[in-house]
């Protein structure tokens, strides 16, 4: 068997054991130094396999090349894929800078940019469109990130308080911690710098005028799921409260997280009568909040509990959510809702202020139904009695509210208002206001 061969069937390999990863990927615990080494190792495999098969002459350059082209890609589409995501990301930099009075309304716009140059950047590496500028591009991108990671971790450091919670780089398929973000940057700096410095070796594979109708089209492709997003749903969900994912509660019925580890975070609270300050578990143990008031300037106390318990593979298609989840009238209802036995409707509207009324009669169309077949419906939203009560006057939802976190709210589904079907804590299924189904399809549906 002649060398090319052995390097043909050494990089089949390669790519069979990145594909083997990537399948596990979900198995690892997200901020964690493992899932951020295992990134790496599949990336620089499947990059090392697509040298070996395609260009065996200049592997290492190859292997580079691929690696940067790959993580582009893949931190350009979950953008692409969850613009508002994006959206939301970009609003808490602007807060952590205090600009976002300014640029707040160009979050969105901002998201799609960047998510459109970052896919565009990738695929131009992986096929050699422009080795040139779409190298120079990766390499941009880098420099302006890597100090900008660097000071969201020190700061952190200093102050113990995050600015912004993870980069947001990979959207919601991959959360890293501030120091993990930047040891990344770093890792990802030197493919990006070696393609760039011998981007000459790289020959382009077709003309300049088919690569820029190529690269126009795939602006078009990139821009069009971005806007279907916005439209619908995500067409991939990567967040954890996607369909088919069971909810489970700590205190519903004695399930410990997938890591085994108990989350305590300690925070400071006034007493609003008497004055007294007192450290609440606002995780496990939230105070009511009509007698004790949040202190923000003590910052809270993240405290985590080992816990020797066997891991639980019953687990691996659940997400644990924590104690009050939502609530009602000051109340838990969290067991209640991922607990009930029969369907449970949710209608989330994160914010009744902008709560689009353009599809609420469908909504309210469902809830009469769901009334008639005795199954739960609850709208959840983080808004006040009053507005609650100023936007059914206003649009007839006249279905009881549960609150619950703005943050949360927008991470279970990204529509406002959006629709969730659960029976025993099972997302069977949710919906953009703008596909809402009719009550006929709820019917053959919740049989």
């Amino acid at each position: 068997m002649d060398k090319r061969r052995i390097l043909f069937f050494v990089g089949l390999v390669a790519m069979f054991l990145a594909l083997t990863m990537f399948a596990n990927f979900g198995l690892f615990e997200d901020a964690s130094w493992v899932k951020l080494g295992v990134l790496i190792a599949m990336i620089f495999t499947a990059s090392l396999g697509l040298a070996l098969v395609f260009n065996p002459e200049q592997i290492w350059l190859n292997v580079c090349r691929y690696f940067s082209g790959i993580l582009f890609v893949f931190s350009g589409f979950v953008k692409a894929d969850d613009p508002l995501g994006s959206k939301y990301k970009f609003i808490d930099y602007f807060e952590a800078w205090g600009i976002d009075d300014i640029f707040a309304p160009t979050a969105l716009t901002f998201g799609i940019i960047l998510s459109t140059i970052e896919l565009l950047v990738g695929l131009a590496l992986l096929f050699k469109l422009f080795p040139k500028w779409s190298s120079l591009g990766a390499l941009i991108f880098m420099v302006a990130f890597i100090p900008i990671t660097l000071y969201l971790a020190l700061q952190q450091n200093i102050s113990g308080k995050e600015l912004v919670h993870d980069c947001g780089c990979f959207g919601d398929a991959l959360v890293l911690t501030n120091w993990q973000t930047f040891v990344k940057n770093l890792v990802i700096v030197v493919p990006v710098l070696i393609t760039f410095i011998f981007h000459k070796k790289f020959t382009d594979l077709i003309s300049d005028k088919k690569s820029i109708v190529i690269l126009s089209v795939l602006t078009v492709v990139i821009v069009g799921i971005s806007v279907y997003a916005l439209r619908h749903l995500p067409p991939i969900d990567f967040r954890p409260y996607k369909i088919g994912v069971t909810l489970k509660g700590e205190k519903c019925g004695d399930v410990v997280r997938n890591n085994n580890v108990k989350v305590y975070q300690y925070a400071d609270f006034k007493n609003v009568q008497t004055g007294e300050h007192k450290e609440f578990d606002i995780v496990n143990n939230y105070p009511d909040y009509t007698i004790w008031e949040y202190n923000p300037d003590v910052p809270v106390r993240t405290v985590e509990e080992k816990l020797d318990v066997p891991q639980d593979s019953s687990l691996l298609n659940t997400y644990v959510v924590d104690n009050y989840m939502f609530s009602k009238n000051g109340e838990d209802v969290t067991c209640d809702l991922i607990s009930d036995t029969s369907y449970v409707l949710l209608a989330i509207h994160y914010d009744l202020k902008q709560s689009n009324p353009k599809n609420q009669s469908k909504v309210n169309a469902v809830y009469e139904w769901a009334k008639s077949k005795g199954y739960a419906f609850y709208g959840a939203t983080s808004s006040l009695d009053d507005v609650i009560e100023e936007y059914g006057a206003q649009t007839g939802a006249v279905y009881p509210f549960v609150s619950a976190d703005d943050i949360l709210l927008k991470t279970v589904v990204r529509s406002n208002p959006g629709l969730v079907l659960l029976k025993k804590g099972l997302i069977i299924d949710k919906w953009h206001h703008n596909d809402i189904p009719s009550v006929e399809k709820f019917e053959a549906m919740c049989k």
